[in-house]
């Protein structure tokens, strides 16, 4: 399964623990999401949304983390947006999207409308 944000596909969900996107892998930008609600009916709070780095990282310490947690009041979950270093300089492209989703939804509060 995925998630539709803001007309892109991330691919997720993924416990927080188990991401780890390594150096060799495509750079990456990851929304930490709350999921809350009835398995028929869930809402999505964007918590968090940041980029991998062309060094690449772990999820689990990431510097963030404790703020994740503490806004989380659901079920807390990692999408991923692998963004190919054919399609133009990743860093560049991440930075768009964050600023863009950083408007749109206002992270920690911002709710993901399941329309896209």
């Amino acid at each position: 399964m995925g998630l539709k944000i803001s007309g892109r596909l991330f691919y997720g969900p993924s416990p927080i623990e188990k991401v780890v996107i390594k150096q060799n892998h495509q750079p990456a930008v990851f929304t930490i999401v709350s999921r809350t609600g009835d398995p028929w009916n869930p809402l999505f709070r964007l918590i968090d949304v940041g980029f991998s780095g062309s060094k690449g990282m772990v999820l689990a310490d990431h510097p963030r983390r404790s703020e994740w947690e503490a806004e989380n009041d659901g079920v807390l979950q990692v999408y991923l947006l692998d963004l190919k270093r054919h399609e133009g300089d990743p860093a560049t492209r991440a930075q768009a999207i964050i600023d863009e989703y950083g408007e749109r939804y206002r992270p920690p509060k911002g709710f993901i409308s399941l329309a896209g």
